[in-house]
């Protein structure tokens, strides 16, 4: 009897100690992860940090503080050599337009989708899913093909109609998958809500106004930071529509991109303190509305 017991006893201190073992092998590959991503996330940062004010026109230097310290002369040299005030005012006029034009939409087209029922809806939300498959980078010859057959670029006022051109581009691109995100939230919300607004007389357009909107804020708030953030980190279709035009024309993306084009008259550390300037209100704006972010993506995805 003794032994039976004794051999329980070990049989469930083997158990234990597999399972503590386990346990922390987990715990140590969860943790030697999260801390490589860590690395792989900030060196590049801490690298471009250190590159904007250091001098010697290269990226990296032979000690993590740079010798040729400079706390301004790269910034300076942003606002005097290089038109870097228009690149600023060209990508985020272009963000903001974009932001507004896409969250109105969305937010109207999400309320369609969740709360009415008609005989094409789910031949329309299958569509959305289809067209979001399709890469955005394959359409890029067509849509230079169409600005060219409207003549956007042989009028007066190319520049204008070329960035009116990528506003409508990216305000349309970004309807599909935000549509989906936006209808997800609204589906989160008990119809009930909907159903006691009308019997105390309620209309569909107050339902929507005073009911809905103020309770999908959250999601309004992430559709909105998605929209503004998309077209700053762009280079690919700026640079395919507007790659002919004068240097004041540019983006960002692509104004930055060009000073490290060329490696003989590259810019290496004019580059990184543009980038620095230009990562500013996208940091910021995750900073200030992290909780909306978090909360809406969440809540968008209880329901489908």
């Amino acid at each position: 009897m003794d032994k039976a017991i004794n051999l329980n006893h070990q049989t469930k201190a083997t158990k234990f100690n597999r399972h503590v073992l386990t346990k922390n092998l987990g715990l140590f590959f969860s943790y030697a992860f999260l801390i490589s991503m860590v690395i792989v996330i900030i060196y590049p940062i801490l690298v471009t940090l250190m590159s904007a004010f250091n001098v010697s026109n290269s990226l990296y230097s032979t000690s993590f503080f740079p010798e040729n310290f400079s706390l301004t002369e790269n910034f300076v040299s942003l606002f005097t050599d290089i038109p870097y005030l228009s690149w600023y005012r060209n990508t985020f006029l272009v963000s903001i337009i974009t932001m507004v034009l896409s969250t109105a939409i969305v937010t109207v087209s999400g309320f369609v989708y969740s709360r009415y029922r008609y005989q094409s809806r789910k031949s329309a939300l299958m569509s959305l899913l289809i067209i979001q498959i399709i890469p955005s980078g394959s359409g890029l010859i067509a849509l230079y093909a169409i600005a060219s057959s409207i003549g956007i670029y042989s009028s007066e006022n190319a520049t204008l109609y070329t960035y009116i051109f990528m506003i409508l581009i990216y305000t349309t691109g970004g309807i599909t998958m935000n549509t989906i995100l936006m209808k997800g939230y609204y589906d989160s919300i008990p119809r009930a809500l909907d159903e006691s607004a009308k019997i105390d007389g309620a209309t569909q357009m107050q339902i929507f106004t005073e009911i809905l909107l103020p309770l999908v804020k959250p999601m309004i708030m992430v559709i909105a930071i998605f929209c503004f953030l998309g077209p700053i980190g762009d280079i690919i279709m700026p640079k395919f529509l507007i790659a002919s035009m004068s240097a004041e024309a540019k983006t960002l993306a692509v104004g930055l991109m060009g000073l490290i084009n060329n490696i003989k008259e590259s810019s290496y550390n004019v580059f990184a303190a543009g980038a620095v300037l230009a990562a500013i209100p996208p940091v910021v704006v995750f900073y200030k509305f992290q909780d909306y972010i978090v909360g809406g993506l969440t809540s968008g995805g209880v329901k489908g």
